[in-house]
């Protein structure tokens, strides 16, 4: 059975043509399979069987220490029974008769309109036309957008950019690598690491003050991810994701 998301789901290709990982990471639902997994107290709960403080997301969303997303996705057809719109959800249809009207259908989330077959063609479409244009508000795009009304088990909570989910787990991991070197590896350290503000990055042929406040713009955005990235992971083990991914 075809099921319907309202975000981009995954794709694995076929077994003789298998797509690479990065059609799975155009995907959101791959960003909150991977932000979990850097929970530890939901990695801890993983541990223990499912037991612990998040033993009912648990039961949903299962393990998730094996770094096989596919897998995990795949498993019970457990990404569609998490993610998917449930059987309910309106579509563009016909009405044939009274009975199916809805009364909880409202100005606000239903565009209903009577069209006279009687009018030309040309008429009713823009018509139509100029309707929608009016009432239907929403931005188009998928990348950055605030998602229609949901009704699956897990809906995504807000705006997001696939770009920025992955710079900002980019960050956290690169800080998680570092945090334990003897070295003490500081913030702008990591930032230079990922080259993540090419117009501060520190140079040798630079003065030591221009290389002061580099360091600075640099371990500020670094900073300013990380506090992004621990509120992503916390949410994502609270069932909602994510809870913001604008850094600026």
């Amino acid at each position: 059975m075809l099921r319907r998301f309202l975000a981009q789901h995954p794709t694995f290709g076929t077994k003789n043509k298998p797509r690479s990982l990065s059609y799975q990471q155009q995907s959101p639902y791959y960003w909150w399979w991977a932000y979990l997994r850097r929970n530890n107290d939901y990695l801890a709960c993983c541990e223990k069987g499912g037991k612990g403080k998040f033993a009912k997301l648990y039961k949903d969303f299962g393990d998730v220490r094996e770094d096989n997303f596919k897998k995990w996705w795949t498993e019970g057809q457990r990404g569609a029974n998490l993610f998917a719109e449930q059987a309910g959800l309106m579509t563009l249809t016909e009405l044939e008769d009274k009975s199916q009207w809805d009364d909880a259908w409202t100005k606000e989330n239903v565009l209903i309109i009577a069209a006279p077959l009687t009018s030309s063609k040309r008429y009713l479409q823009s018509r139509f036309a100029r309707l929608l244009k009016e009432r239907h508000t929403a931005k188009r795009g998928r990348t950055a957008k605030k998602l229609e009304s949901s009704n699956a088990n897990y809906p995504l909570e807000r705006n997001y950019t696939i770009e920025n989910l992955r710079k900002t787990l980019q960050v956290y991991d690169e800080y998680m690598r570092t945090r334990d070197d003897v070295k003490k590896v500081p913030l702008w350290k990591v930032g230079e690491n990922l080259r993540l503000v090419p117009t501060a990055m520190t140079s040798s042929k630079l003065m030591a003050d221009e290389n002061f406040l580099r360091r600075n713009v640099m371990g500020a955005t670094v900073k300013r991810y990380l506090k992004n990235a621990e509120r992503i992971i916390q949410s994502a083990a609270q069932g909602k994701f994510p809870v913001s991914t604008k850094v600026v």
